[in-house]
């Protein structure tokens, strides 16, 4: 695994919501024992905010905009090849396969594989590398599709890609001239949208996975609201990178 890649996966991680909320609430702390009243105002900072990203309205209201740039993939559109996005995984002989798949990833599978039932001769192309597991997550991916009907010359794993941006580059080669859908959470939709075309492809969009509702009348503060935000917080960060790169 690359130092690059390794580096800014730890660097992205401290910048999420939660890990940034408690270095601010500890420099807050350490700040305290000099001064008292700046250090608290900063540590009390660190804690609103904290629960200001576990809200439900306003983690729904900053994922909201994410996830629908693009509407539901039209079932109705033919393709010749569906490009399901990797996510993570955790490889057991104690669990099924379905189970070893992060529920995002899950969703992701299904969509392409709905996707794949309508167009029955399409090459359906799987990637994801293994992280600190012992299988790739194309490999427990393209098990559970064998499971459900497709065939096996049908699938193509790409499994050293490590990022979207690796993503686009492995499959390019193999979706030059294709009309293909390209299968992964509506909120990371644009940033692989922008991958995949910077290769010279034309991806139809196929958004799997949506977490914000339009409206809810839930207005608790809970871990899966703070996930949410998480999510948003990841996605610009991507896209800040993303623009930097490009």
């Amino acid at each position: 695994m690359e130092l690059g890649f390794i580096l800014k996966k730890l660097i992205s991680m401290w910048l999420m919501p939660l890990p940034f909320c408690c270095l601010v609430i500890i420099f807050g702390l350490v700040v305290s024992y000099w001064r008292a009243h700046i250090g608290r105002t900063i540590a009390f900072t660190g804690v609103a905010f904290l629960m200001l990203f576990s809200w439900q309205p306003f983690a729904n209201s900053v994922l909201y905009p994410l996830e629908h740039q693009y509407p539901s993939f039209d079932i109705a559109q033919p393709v010749d090849a569906v490009v399901v996005l990797g996510n993570c995984h955790q490889v057991s002989d104690d669990i099924p396969p379905m189970a070893q798949l992060c529920g995002t990833g899950l969703y992701r599978l299904m969509e392409g594989y709905r996707i794949w039932q309508a167009n029955p001769e399409a090459e359906f192309l799987l990637s994801g590398y293994a992280g600190d597991q012992s299988k790739t997550y194309a490999e427990i991916s393209a098990n559970i599709a064998l499971t459900l009907g497709v065939p096996e010359e049908k699938i193509r794993l790409f499994p050293n890609a490590q990022d979207t941006q690796e993503e686009a580059e492995l499959t390019a080669p193999f979706l030059k001239g294709k009309h293909f859908a390209l299968v992964t959470s509506a909120s990371h939709m644009q940033r692989s949208m922008n991958w995949f075309k910077q290769e010279g492809l034309k991806p139809i969009p196929a958004p799997a996975h949506f977490g914000a509702p339009k409206k809810t009348s839930n207005w608790k503060i809970e871990t899966s609201a703070l996930l949410k935000t998480e999510r948003t917080w990841y996605e610009l960060l991507g896209r800040l990178w993303q623009s930097l790169k490009g």
